[in-house]
């Protein structure tokens, strides 16, 4: 995968992050930005089952989207597109 895709991914997490400290609550921003993260990866899970592409739920994908978000499960997504 080229580094240009690896930089934009970066920046998407960058500007998650910038986004909640400037909210003044990161902590609740941090939980609610993980609860999207988990229930968009298993939102994923369930309809690439019926589209032919489905990530696999195992710690590593749960750590990367409670930590990343749905940022996170783009790219997830996007490293499934790429690597089929």
């Amino acid at each position: 995968m080229s580094t240009a895709v690896y930089c934009l991914f970066l920046v998407a997490g960058l500007a998650v992050l910038i986004s909640m400290l400037k909210t003044k609550r990161f902590f609740s921003a941090l939980i609610f930005s993980a609860l999207q993260g988990i229930i968009a990866l298993f939102a994923a899970n369930f309809i690439g089952d019926f589209a032919g592409m489905s990530i696999s739920i195992n710690p590593h994908t749960l750590v990367l989207c409670a930590a990343g978000g749905i940022p996170a499960v783009i790219f997830l997504l996007s490293l499934g597109v790429l690597f089929k």
